[in-house]
């Protein structure tokens, strides 16, 4: 059977987080307060920590035993008086991006394009901005609008871990 890569491991942990198949921990980062969820499987871990906030950011390993890759995130979801001009709430926009996430599965968060049709009022965007080849290193953003309107962004850098 062939092992996961550490690109897969990426899209898994972060899948099997967001459905509640690994425990949320809190924990301490010197004097920061984060979350943490782990997936472990035979083909290797995954770690995503983060600050627990409407806007923030984190950062996930991945180590599949042949490569290791690390994604950080930034960013959030729109001011409060924002959605609530828009009719909408973090809730629902956490809620669609967990759909998307979740649905599009490898497609996104890596290293393509990934800009599905919009979902009636609203648009899942990932878009690369650049890459710098000579350390592996990948820059995009991602985005999700509700009638126009930009609710959530990150921006994201992965980057493989080379000796």
């Amino acid at each position: 059977m062939p092992m996961a890569t550490a690109k897969e491991l990426l899209t898994k942990g972060l899948h099997e987080g967001y459905v509640g198949h690994t425990d949320i921990y809190e924990i301490k980062r010197g004097d920061f307060s984060l979350k943490r969820s782990v997936y472990k499987n035979v083909d290797g871990s995954y770690h995503d920590e983060w600050l627990p906030t409407r806007t923030g950011g984190g950062q996930e390993i991945a180590d599949s035993g042949i490569e290791k890759y690390t994604r950080l995130y930034a960013g959030g979801v729109v001011s409060p008086e924002m959605l609530e001009g828009l009719g909408i709430t973090k809730k629902e926009v956490i809620g669609y991006l967990i759909k998307k996430i979740v649905v599009l599965g490898e497609k996104t968060r890596l290293f393509d394009d990934c800009l599905p049709e919009n979902d009636g009022d609203w648009r899942y965007k990932y878009q690369i901005t650049d890459r710098v080849e000579s350390v592996k290193l990948t820059r995009a953003l991602e985005t999700i609008e509700y009638k126009g309107k930009m609710v959530f962004i990150h921006g994201f850098e992965i980057c493989e871990a080379v000796d």
